[in-house]
This record gives C-alpha cells, sequence and structure tokens, in this order.
C-alpha cells in the first residue's frame, strides 16, 4: 500500500484524484486550508480507514510533524485557487501557495525522498502565437497583461536602499508589507525586464508619479470604502478620490548598543584608548548631528572631528547638541567664538566617521536605518536641527545619499517624504529638498495615456507589493504578481537540479466536471448555471475564440499517467478538440433544455484567443482523452442541476 500526500485534496481536482488513488488501494493524507476546497467534495472518506485530512496552509508547513510521523510515497501538488473568481479575489494567497506553499512541500519531498507532481497551467503560454502549443514553446505573454511593469526610471526600495529596476540582483531583499501593513523584507521569485512599445498610464499628483503599464496592478483604496486592494490601472474608478499608501507599521528591536568595529594597526599612535561600544541611544543622536552638520580632518596635532552650530544664532539647538556630546565618552569641547564648532581630537571616532565622505557624499548606514522605530525618530530629531527648516516641514542636503536614506526613515516612522531638487545657480552641485508632512495615505488625482517606447521592469514579490518612487516620489504599490505558476515551474526545476528530487509537471488545459464550484467564473461553470436559470447566457467578445475542454476523469488519467512516467519536464495534458465559445453556449442549451438566449459583452484585455494543447508527448506514454465535450457536458449538468436544487 502506497500513502500519498494531496494538497489541495478538498478541491475540483484533488476529490477526484482522492477518489480515483483510495478505490486503488492507498493510503491518502490530505492537507487542504479549505480556502477554495469544499468539504462536500470528500465527506464520503472522513471516516474511512487510511484517509486523513490535515486543515492546514501548506504555506505555513514547517516540518513533516505538521501531517504526522508517516512517511509519504508521493506528493501531488493541487493546492493553488484555479478559478479567475479566487485568484482575484485572493492574489496575495494564490502567489504565497505557488511561491511559499511549493517550496514547503519540494522541502518535504526532498526529505520524503519520493516522487511530486506540479499541477500548472497553460496560463504560462499566454495568449499563444501559435497552435497548438507544445511543451517548449516559451509562450506569448503581453507586457501590460499578466507581466504588468514599470517605466525604467522607477527605483524599488530594497534593505540596502533605493535602487533602480536595472540595478537589482537576485540576492536583494525588497521591502513590502504583510496582510495587517506591518513592513516585511522579501526577497523575489522573479525579476522582469523587458522591452516594451504600447501605452502606458501615468499617475501624476503632489504625492505620486508613476508610469506603469495598463494592466499594472496598483495599490489603491478606493472612494467610501475601508480597504486597500489591488486593482489594474486601466480600471475606471474614480482616482482623483482614490487613496494610495505612503507609509506603514514598522518597528523593530532596540538596539542598546553601538559597537566598534576596528583594526589593531589603527590603534598605534592613538593618543586615547579605544573604546567598545556606546549607548545606542547617544550615538543615534550624535550621528544625525554629524551627517548634518559634521565634518573630519586629519592634520599634524591630531585627528579632529567637528559639529558646527551657533550658540548666538541657535541657542536651543546649540543646548540639545552640547548635551548629547557630553553623554558620549569622547572629549568634546564647546566652541571657540569665532569658530562656531564643538570639536573633538580622537584617532577612533576620527576613523570611524571619515568612510562618511565630504559633505555631498554622506549617507545613513543600514545598520542605523534599521533601528526601531523610536531610535529612527531620534535620528530624524536630530538630522532636522541640523538641516531642516525653521518650520520643521523641509529636510535639505546636497547628498544625494543622504536624501535618499532620509526618505526611507521618513517612511518607517509613519512620516511622507517628497523629494525635490532646489537648482542655485550660486553652488556647483545641487542642493536637494524633502518636503515632510504626516499623512498615511493620499490622493492619486490625476491619470493618463502616454506613449512609451523603452525597457520595463518589475519583480515578483510572496506579498505582491514593493515600495516604489519616481521623481522622488514613494509609496506603496503592486507587483508582477500574475507569475506564481511560473515561479512554481521554476521552483520545481531547481530542486530537480539542486536536491536531484524527483519532479513531474504538468500544464492543465481547461478541465470541467462535477465538483466545480457553482461561481468559480470558468466558461462551462458560467454557461451551466446561466442556462438552468434560465438566463442570458453571456460571451465576451465575438464568441469565435476557442477552447479545448477536458473532461475530469481524462484528467486525472493524465495527471497519472505522467506521475508514473521517467518524464521530467513540463507535459501538456488536455483534449486537443477545439470548439468555439459559441458553440459550447449552444451544446449546454441544448443539453439543459435552457430558454437562455446568448448576449455578447466586450472582450477581456489580454484574453487568449485561442488555446489549444500539442498532447504529443503524453501520447507517447499511451494516454489519450476519451470522454467527449456533449458526454463530458451531460455529466457536469446533472451535477450542478442536483446542486441547484440544494440552494
Amino acid at each position: 500500500m502506497s500513502h500519498y500526500l494531496i494538497a489541495g485534496g478538498a478541491g475540483f481536482l484533488g476529490s477526484h484524484l482522492v477518489k480515483r488513488l483510495y478505490d486503488q488501494g492507498n493510503k491518502i493524507t490530505v492537507v487542504d486550508n479549505l480556502c477554495t476546497g469544499n468539504m462536500e467534495n470528500i465527506r464520503n472518506y472522513h471516516e474511512k480507514d487510511y484517509f486523513q485530512l490535515y486543515i492546514h496552509d501548506i504555506n505555513n508547513l514547517t516540518s513533516t510533524t505538521d501531517l504526522g510521523s508517516a512517511r509519504f510515497d508521493g506528493i501531488f501538488n493541487l493546492a493553488c485557487p484555479a478559478s479567475p473568481i479566487h485568484y482575484q479575489n485572493i492574489p496575495i494567497e494564490t502567489t504565497l501557495t505557488c511561491v511559499v506553499g511549493t517550496n514547503n512541500l519540494l522541502k518535504l519531498a526532498k526529505e520524503h525522498e519520493c516522487k511530486i507532481i506540479q499541477a500548472s497551467t497553460s496560463e504560462v503560454y499566454g495568449d499563444p502565437e501559435i497552435s497548438p502549443q507544445h511543451e517548449y514553446y516559451v509562450g506569448h505573454v503581453n507586457s501590460y497583461g499578466p507581466r504588468a511593469c514599470y517605466s525604467s526610471d522607477t527605483e524599488i526600495l530594497t534593505k540596502d536602499g533605493w535602487k533602480f529596476f536595472q540595478d537589482i540582483k537576485k540576492e536583494d531583499f525588497f521591502l513590502t508589507i504583510d496582510k495587517n501593513s506591518k513592513i516585511i523584507y522579501q526577497q523575489a521569485s522573479e525579476i522582469i525586464s523587458q522591452n516594451y512599445t504600447g501605452n502606458m498610464i501615468q499617475f501624476i499628483s503632489q504625492n505620486a508619479e508613476l508610469l506603469v503599464t495598463p494592466n499594472h496592478k496598483m495599490y489603491v483604496k478606493k472612494r467610501d470604502h475601508d480597504d486597500f486592494e489591488l486593482l489594474e490601472a486601466s480600471n475606471e474608478i474614480s482616482w482623483e478620490r482614490a487613496k494610495m499608501l505612503k507609509t506603514a507599521d514598522y518597528d523593530a528591536d532596540d538596539i542598546t548598543e553601538f559597537k566598534f568595529v576596528y583594526n589593531d594597526s589603527e590603534r598605534i599612535n592613538a593618543k586615547k584608548e579605544f573604546i567598545e561600544s556606546v549607548n545606542m541611544d547617544d550615538w543615534v543622536e550624535f550621528f544625525g548631528y554629524f551627517i548634518t552638520e559634521g565634518c573630519v580632518y586629519s592634520r599634524k596635532g591630531g585627528y579632529g572631528v567637528y559639529i558646527a552650530q551657533s550658540k548666538d544664532k541657535n541657542p536651543e539647538n546649540y543646548e540639545k547638541i552640547w548635551k548629547c556630546l557630553q553623554r558620549l565618552p569622547f572629549e568634546f569641547k564647546e566652541p571657540h567664538k569665532s569658530s562656531h564648532q564643538f570639536y573633538c581630537l580622537n584617532k577612533q571616532l576620527y576613523i570611524y566617521l571619515k568612510q562618511f565622505g565630504k559633505s555631498k557624499d554622506k549617507f545613513i548606514p543600514q545598520e542605523l536605518k534599521n533601528l526601531s522605530r523610536r531610535q529612527l525618530e531620534i535620528l530624524y530629531g536630530a538630522m532636522m536641527i541640523g538641516d531642516g527648516s525653521k518650520r520643521g516641514n523641509i529636510y535639505y542636503s546636497n547628498s544625494k545619499a543622504s536624501i535618499d536614506d532620509f526618505q526611507e526613515i521618513l517612511m518607517k516612522i509613519g512620516i511622507v517624504g517628497n523629494i525635490g531638487q532646489n537648482p542655485d545657480s550660486r553652488k556647483e552641485n545641487p542642493v536637494y529638498s524633502i518636503s515632510v508632512f504626516e499623512c498615511d495615505e493620499a490622493q492619486y488625482r490625476k491619470k493618463e495615456v502616454v506613449n512609451y517606447n523603452g525597457t520595463v521592469h518589475c519583480v515578483t514579490v510572496p506579498n505582491r507589493i514593493v515600495y516604489v518612487r519616481r521623481n522622488g516620489k514613494a509609496l506603496f504599490c503592486g507587483n508582477c504578481y500574475d507569475e506564481g505558476k511560473r515561479a512554481a515551474e521554476a521552483l520545481f526545476y531547481d530542486y530537480k537540479r539542486i536536491h536531484k528530487v524527483k519532479t513531474r509537471i504538468i500544464r492543465i488545459f481547461n478541465t470541467y466536471g462535477p465538483n466545480m464550484s457553482i461561481n468559480d467564473g470558468r466558461v462551462v461553470s458560467n454557461f451551466i448555471v446561466q442556462a438552468l436559470n434560465n438566463e442570458d447566457i453571456t460571451i465576451y467578445g465575438d464568441g469565435s475564440q476557442t477552447r479545448s475542454f477536458c473532461y475530469v476523469d481524462d484528467l486525472i488519467d493524465g495527471m497519472l499517467t505522467v506521475f508514473g512516467s521517467s518524464i521530467d519536464t513540463p507535459v501538456n495534458v488536455g483534449n486537443p478538440k477545439e470548439f468555439t465559445m459559441i458553440e459550447l453556449a449552444q451544446k449546454v442549451i441544448k443539453i439543459t433544455g435552457s430558454k437562455s438566449r446568448i448576449t455578447f459583452l466586450p472582450l477581456p484585455q489580454d484574453d487568449p484567443k485561442q488555446r489549444r494543447p500539442d498532447i504529443g508527448l503524453i501520447n507517447s506514454l499511451g494516454w489519450n482523452p476519451k470522454i467527449t465535450l456533449d458526454n463530458g457536458l451531460l455529466n457536469t449538468v446533472k451535477y450542478f442541476s442536483g446542486k441547484l436544487k440544494e440552494l
């Protein structure tokens, strides 16, 4: 008796696989979070021997013990929402399942040394330019459809600071937010860069200047709504009233000490003993004063650290700085009357601070930008004393790196900061400014369509939200998210190549049959429910677009055929016979005896005109679909008719 784990076993396909494998005499373990699965689909097995159900999210699998102590002989990964309604309503959960959940199952397969199969999709082919689609066809995916992107002058915030998309690397961690709007960092499962010519959508307001492909997902709170959601930029909502998110919830643990790192050779000729550490609160306040008003000089008389401040012009700020300097374990002196500079002759302090360069090259080290929110507020206050305006609403610097770092700090302490540049003909280098105001949300206001010819970029992170900016205005926005199945296939390939896991992948084409959800939004279920209710059957476009429909029993046969084979590359599983949408609607009306009429609606953007599998590869394994569309529809109509009577 073999023992199989079926992830998503309460779903449409999963429940049919449970029946087939259990009836063959195998032991079955199902893991399903019931996000889209239905307990009714597997009710007949709940009390049976050799069947176990774990209501658990594969994204949260931490060890084998989460699913008991038994060993598995094979794993079937069907745990991902497949219908448009489901994966559009829960986009973050869908991508997490495809990436994080799939990775957890692959780890499990590696640990158990068993075979694992991935239920992928024909969506990886996009709107294909060839028909039928064979497995080595790389697809034709519209850059403003599933692969939505930003213009090349857009930057993204990483754990190492702001970077243009073309400069990011695979090892980068990107700032994102979780479902509670708390800041976390995640790596990308995919980095996208491609040429694009066509329309782009531009958002311009006081708080945003974004240029994105029309199908890019914006992070939006619609007018009179309480929650943010991901909506396409082309969506015709009231953008002038829609809100963007500018800041988020951030915190980290306090760090009690700042520890110096130095070489023994640096201590040569030092007049004072090097110290090991400084109180972090005192240090971060001091650093704020230094980065704005300080400098270092090396002279014959010693190594000097200086901080400028006039007691006559700013007595209050003078006292704050002096009190901070007195708390440090360095011997700072008050300014001579003519200099207006606090000073300290100390080699250790000089050695550390000289790395921040001259005024136009100053920056804030990452270790300070990752301090707790409370400690960042100390740093912010000190920097505003140094280079803030008298009204406290603008911060100035002639260092681009420093102004970028300051913007990151502002976001983490819940303050909005938009960067500008102040041209000053009297100065060789530009002076940057950042407007400072407290506001978590702001309005998008203006949206327009512009022509674009160039490179577009994006990343795919599990949480689907990234922090980006263009022309100095930063906000949270969506990422290129409809890549879950592609990312899952890539993970399977990597585990096969690196860890020698026995992987199998099938690409499923339009499967239908009993146990489909009544409201899953797929064309077969839509047509049948509309026909049974004698409602108009709605066809998008003119109805000439074609699909190839595979009955669920044939699909399960194909899945098990590939699982038992030695083919470790993707394999198409579907019925290659094509039908137009009009033909499908007419068949459904005839089988149901419905009085429904056929009506037509505009074709959605990027809807494929044709989707038909080349099944030569699985044919070589002896598989062919057996169920005709008429017979399959008849069985499916009977199932839906019974379900509608129960409602």
